[in-house]
């Protein structure tokens, strides 16, 4: 059953596909020297659609109702603020003082006005971290939270599921434009890896449209999945075919692959949502994967920079005593291993009291 709460409904399957999400993401930073970890990056866009789709279900039920701007806003100020702002004390301060200068925290460190503001994709993009890597994982919780700024207020002004439709689906249209036109365009020393990456929103419309959707027709997807396959498909085909008359110049991801990826999510979603389908209502209430999307925010937020300073420290150490691939094995499943044991302890032992809190803006 879904459970409906106060402004919001509770699926709890989304739980399970919140836990895959943080798991893809872990695989394809711990793990990057295993080729089959690859395809990790996804759960970016997976987290996306499912912050799409949550946020704009809660603002749906809740939009026309008193307080409706404040409610939502403190509620995320509560769920994010705390843990983020904890992390940047952490990152910016403290363990520049005891970490290997390999780190490069000069970089973060000089630049932090775009972290305290989350403006920090933005600042990966104009200004390259180059060799520093440590918290360019942020910049997703910064398209996220101007995510967060903006949807609601369009929603209010807009209101009706129709019109919001109509504005989505234009954004959707409008980046992917934008993206092709800025290709085309061949702009001089414009670092397109980043401005593509670090500016993709593709998941969090889509999380929009399937909840839109939900509220104007709940039975539109499942009618229609089929044609929304084969529509894609055919995106797909045609590019194929556009790319090789230009020698496959074209990158696929940012003109293509980031909206396709995002509509499979958004199905899987939908799915889930739905609850018709036994093996992935099964799947996705997996208790272990529950537990990770419980503290995924928080392992989001760790997994990084733990795995990066103890691979700095250790690895040269794990190297003299297990040989071969079996070294970087070890630190990568020793990294992720305290990664969990942090975000176990910040999700019931700190973030816990701020989310007992967001109860007081729920009507």
């Amino acid at each position: 059953m879904t459970a409906v709460t106060a402004n919001r409904s509770y699926y709890p399957a989304l739980d399970g596909l919140r836990g895959m999400a943080i798991l893809l993401v872990v695989l394809y930073h711990n793990f990057g020297f295993i080729q089959q970890s690859y395809f990790g990056w996804l759960g970016v866009d997976l987290f996306f659609v499912l912050s799409g789709f949550l946020i704009t279900d809660i603002l749906m039920n809740a939009v026309g109702k008193p307080n409706f701007l404040r409610n939502f806003y403190m509620r995320r100020v509560l769920r994010i603020f705390p843990l983020y702002y904890l992390s940047l004390i952490i990152f910016l301060f403290i363990l520049p003082v005891f970490t290997s200068p390999a780190i490069k925290w000069d970089y973060y460190i000089s630049n932090q006005f775009f972290l305290w503001t989350y403006l920090q994709n933005w600042l990966y993009i104009f200004k390259d971290p180059n060799n520093a890597h440590i918290l360019n994982h942020y910049w997703s919780l910064a398209v996220e939270e101007q995510f967060y700024i903006f949807w609601p207020l369009v929603i209010l002004l807009l209101k009706k599921p129709k019109y919001l439709l109509i504005f989505i689906c234009t954004l959707l249209s409008l980046v992917i434009l934008f993206r092709f036109g800025l290709w085309i365009y061949k702009i001089e020393n414009l670092a397109y890896y980043n401005l593509y990456t670090f500016t993709r929103i593709d998941g969090i419309c889509i999380g929009c449209l399937v909840a839109l959707l939900k509220h104007m027709n709940f039975e539109f997807i499942k009618k229609n999945t089929a044609v929304i396959v084969l529509s894609f498909a055919a995106i797909n085909f045609l590019f194929y075919f556009f790319n090789r008359f230009y020698s496959f110049s074209f990158p696929y991801t940012g003109l293509v692959g980031y909206s396709t990826f995002a509509m499979m999510f958004g199905l899987l979603v939908y799915e889930a949502v739905n609850r018709e389908t036994k093996i992935i209502n099964f799947i996705f209430n997996i208790p272990l994967l529950k537990f990770f999307g419980r503290i995924s925010y928080s392992f989001y937020i760790f997994h990084w920079p733990v795995y990066l300073v103890m691979n700095s420290y250790l690895l040269d150490m794990v190297k003299k005593q297990i040989p071969g691939i079996g070294a970087q094995l070890t630190i990568s499943i020793a990294a992720a291993g305290c990664a969990v044991l942090l975000s176990w302890l910040s999700y019931y032992y700190f973030e816990s009291y701020f989310l007992k809190l967001k109860t007081k803006y729920s009507n």
